[in-house]
């Protein structure tokens, strides 16, 4: 039953008449799909008819979003350890780091980076030890001292307080533009921070993945309605490329399939145990069956690069 607390009444809610993406105005509902995590209630996606692109609407006011985080469950702002799951998620954690150094590390071994999103400054601690120069842009107040106290890095709770003064070589956003209000606005913004040829890494989950497909309205990565935008490749390819970047490289993220099916397992009710087994299973499916077609992984990772004058 859904808590009386999180219940959103109109004037709360903001409806989009058009849409982000291409501005049409014709904009069916396609699913209505539950916060599993946090709220109860439930939401609905509609999909504009014209460019395809599918969002939450109506949504939460930008003021009254932050509720929507505000619990012990919600990991990247707690960084909990209670769970089978939570572990799970550390254990997962601590192995992406070094993966996403790696990455970085390819276009440049040292630098400006920021962090958009950073939640407790798990990312940025590693950057910083391995001899960047990191910043971080966390609105949760709980997650920004935890990563101020924990890793002695500046941590802003707005991208608009980010100074201009330092250009960038490197901004990333790790599962953070599904949640941004704003997309234009993030995406100028972050243009305008990085310096000529400056590498925007972007991790989004793909709701064109067969796991998507699979769960339907309990497919976890909706994360309503914390995840606003539901990109698939090329909405978010089109959305970048009008803002001045140039396409670097698409990958998969393996990784993300197995938890995210394990999460909506348990929406769908299964104990601790089963939802693990059958995570494992339908999370590795999922990532054989884009391993041998064109279909994507349960996320996408998107490198672009800022384009030259």
């Amino acid at each position: 039953m859904t808590d009386r607390s999180f219940h959103v009444e109109p004037h709360r809610s903001d409806t989009l008449v058009r849409c982000p993406l291409c501005t049409g105005t014709d904009l069916p509902v396609t699913l209505e799909v539950k916060d599993h995590s946090i709220s109860h209630e439930h939401f609905t996606l509609v999909d504009c008819r014209a460019c395809g692109f599918r969002f939450t609407n109506p949504r939460p006011a930008p003021q009254h979003l932050g509720r929507y985080y505000e619990s012990a469950s919600y990991i990247s702002h707690s960084n909990s350890h209670h769970s089978l799951t939570d572990r799970l998620y550390q254990l997962a954690r601590r192995w992406a780091l070094s993966r996403k150094h790696a990455l970085v590390a390819r276009f440049r071994s040292n630098g400006r980076v920021l962090d958009v999103g950073c939640g407790t400054g798990e990312f940025l601690g590693y950057l910083k030890r391995k001899g960047y120069l990191v910043t971080g842009v966390e609105p949760s107040l709980k997650a920004r001292e935890q990563a101020i106290a924990n890793h002695a890095i500046q941590v802003y709770p707005d991208l608009d307080q980010v100074p201009g003064s330092e250009q960038l070589h490197i901004a990333t956003l790790w599962h953070v533009l599904e949640h941004v209000p704003d997309l234009r606005s993030t995406l100028k913004r972050l243009f305008a921070l990085l310096a000529k040829d400056g590498l925007l890494v972007i991790a989004v989950p793909d709701r064109e993945s067969w796991d998507a497909a699979y769960y339907g309205t309990d497919w976890a990565a909706y994360d309503v309605p914390r995840h606003l935008s539901h990109f698939r490749r090329r909405d978010l390819q089109r959305l970048v490329a009008e803002h001045g970047f140039e396409p670097v490289a698409v990958r998969r993220l393996w990784l993300d399939a197995p938890y995210i099916a394990l999460l909506s397992e348990r929406y769908r009710g299964r104990g601790t145990a089963g939802a693990l087994l059958r995570g494992l299973a339908i999370g590795t499916w999922s990532n054989l069956v884009s391993a041998f077609s064109d279909k994507p992984t349960s996320s996408s990772l998107f490198l672009f690069k800022k384009a030259s004058a």
